[in-house]
């Protein structure tokens, strides 16, 4: 069981480094800083979310579980792909400022859901209060 805890508490962290590295290299981006295209702001967040996604898959062999077999966790792999698909838009391929803006505001979003379900272990997550 301290395996378990170790990659828990390893992927709590990876997970924060992530979030707050992508609300930085948002800022970065708002205020066209050149630090956003430096080699630290695009080889970290790989790494970080390379530890993110192996933690993951080393607590489901240790739970032995199939992340299909459970709802919550179906929420999380979805929410991660909006997550993805929106920060791709946010960093690199939205055309104007105000479609880079909103695409990040809603990866953070996605990024919020991500957190909540993973708390909460309910795929409604933070969503839960405004149907109950």
């Amino acid at each position: 069981m301290m395996l378990f805890e170790a990659l828990k508490h390893l992927h709590m962290g990876c997970a924060f480094l992530s979030i707050a590295g992508f609300i930085l290299r948002g800022y970065w981006m708002l205020t066209s800083s050149p630090l956003l295209r430096r080699r630290p702001a695009k080889v970290l967040p790989h790494l970080i979310d390379t530890l993110l996604l192996a933690s993951a898959v080393g607590m489901l062999l240790i739970w032995q579980l199939s992340p299909l077999q459970s709802d919550w966790l179906i929420a999380k792999i979805l929410a991660l792909l909006a997550y993805i698909g929106f920060g791709m838009v946010a960093l690199r391929f939205g055309k104007s400022m105000k479609t880079r803006v909103n695409a990040w505001l809603l990866a953070l979003l996605a990024a919020a859901y991500i957190v909540s379900v993973a708390y909460s272990k309910s795929p409604w997550g933070f969503l839960q209060g405004l149907f109950s």
